[in-house]
């Protein structure tokens, strides 16, 4: 590692943190303001407004993570280059190669930094967001835990360990007491298929009734059961796909392929999240060619000005094809990875422009 990789490395990660910090304030400003049109349903408070924006930060970065990559590289080689330092580099022998190549190595880094938070820090902050968001506006009768959620309806109590894809509860247990706070019937349930937006049916049930006489236990393949807790509530409880992470969204889309569902739109975005990281480093590679070709010599606000319509022409491209793709069925690879071809394509484009 050389004194001038250092020096292009530290240019270009002061670029992204500068153009990460003001976008991120400015979307979650906005996303604020947004959330203040729920402050007043239910409990929902100010402070629940300004949390629900704290906990959405990392999945606001991931959706910035390309505008950065450009915006960062262009601001870091710009600068560069007004102090006349990329001449003195090439000078010195230093290849327009070379000095892409140092670029892309912070490139590779923020890749790395976009998968890590992608996979293990946003879903995990976005979804107690989400359940936050709706026990304060919604209010459902419900308590998440570990193992599962609680759930009360007069003197029953319903646990519920897992719901599964398509509002499945997997492993009920129903405690129901008498008058007197006696517990007197148990039923534990293999799992509970909604038969409408207001009733049950348990599967796999075993009944234990306590009495005078004893424990009187009973199995039986189905019995319908309502209460409180309905499908219709337990809607509320199961995550929107736009939240779970890569893994947990390929299983999802597996079970919804084995019951015949329409899975376009949602393979569709898992293609998206696959191919975030290699968006945010094709930003990158972009932006070297533009910044030593075209925009060597253009003031900062020029250079600014064309990465911004970079990144909004490709953000708008890739979100229009995405929706045509959900919309005519389209192979889900070849609808994301399409703009990114065209993009590859500019890169080489302007790269051997400059040669």
């Amino acid at each position: 590692m050389s004194t001038i990789d250092r020096h292009i490395w530290l240019r270009v990660i002061r670029g992204y943190a500068l153009v990460m910090a003001v976008l991120l304030s400015v979307f979650s400003l906005m996303a604020f303001v947004n959330e203040l049109d729920s402050v007043g349903r239910g409990t929902y408070a100010l402070g629940d407004a300004f949390l629900n924006v704290l906990l959405t930060v990392p999945s606001r970065m991931i959706e910035l993570a390309p505008a950065t990559a450009v915006l960062g590289s262009i601001i870091g080689l710009g600068e560069l280059a007004s102090s006349h330092e990329l001449i003195a580099m090439q000078a010195l022998g230093t290849s327009p190669l070379r000095i892409g190549a140092s670029v892309t190595v912070t490139g590779v880094l923020l890749m790395i930094v976009v998968v890590g938070i992608q996979e293990w820090v946003a879903p995990s902050t976005d979804q107690l967001a989400y359940t936050l968001r709706i026990h304060a506006i919604e209010k459902p009768e419900a308590l998440h835990t570990r193992q599962g959620f609680w759930s009360r309806d007069g003197r029953q109590f319903i646990r519920v360990h897992q719901v599964l894809p398509g509002r499945v509860l997997s492993d009920v247990e129903i405690y129901e007491f008498d008058d007197h706070n006696r517990l007197r019937l148990v039923t534990w349930a293999a799992r509970a298929d909604p038969k409408d937006s207001h009733r049950w049916v348990l599967t796999d049930v075993v009944q234990r009734m306590m009495g005078e006489e004893g424990v009187v236990s009973k199995r039986l393949a189905s019995l319908p059961w309502s209460g409180a807790l309905t499908p219709a509530q337990v809607e509320l409880l199961v995550l929107p796909a736009e939240i779970l992470s890569r893994s947990t969204l390929g299983q999802y889309i597996a079970f919804l392929k084995k019951t015949g569902q329409d899975v376009a739109r949602l393979e569709i975005r898992l293609w998206q999240q696959l191919t975030m990281p290699l968006s945010t480093l094709m930003m990158v590679l972009v932006a070297i060619p533009f910044v030593l070709g075209p925009l060597r010599k253009a003031t900062a606000g020029k250079r600014i000005l064309h990465g911004s319509l970079l990144g909004a022409a490709f953000h708008l491209g890739s979100h229009s094809m995405a929706h045509l793709g959900a919309i005519l069925h389209l192979n889900a690879p070849l609808t994301v990875l399409s703009p990114l071809a065209v993009l590859g394509g500019v890169t080489v484009w302007v790269y051997r422009r400059i040669h």
